[in-house]
């Protein structure tokens, strides 16, 4: 191969390139936002931390629900039953019993 011949090549990437960033740079502005919008941010080892609360701001009372009951199903979690107070036993009172006193220590 001549050297005109890499040359081209070269800039006819270089072209491919350009146009790549081009059309992904408003993809990835658009994920930085949804990420922002969300209160999800990357660590610089790759991990992802999610602010839940802003993250059900996100998406409304009515997302936050609906993926409560996906989560649910997907994972088949019971809702916890509300435990059924049972009524209290009344306590008995101990009658106090009469102590037979000699008449010596009653005076």
């Amino acid at each position: 191969m001549s050297e005109s011949m890499w040359i081209e090549r070269a800039q006819s990437a270089e072209a491919k390139l350009k146009a790549l960033q081009e059309a992904c740079g408003p993809a990835i502005e658009r994920v930085k936002e949804f990420k922002k919008n969300f209160g999800v941010k990357e660590r610089s080892n790759g991990e992802i931390d999610v602010d839940f609360e802003q993250f059900v701001k996100g998406i409304g009372s009515e997302g936050a629900l609906a993926l409560k009951d996906a989560l649910m199903a997907e994972y088949e979690i019971e809702t916890p039953q509300p435990k059924e107070e049972k009524p209290k036993k009344k306590k008995k009172k101990k009658k106090k019993k009469d102590k037979i006193v000699s008449v010596e220590e009653y005076e």
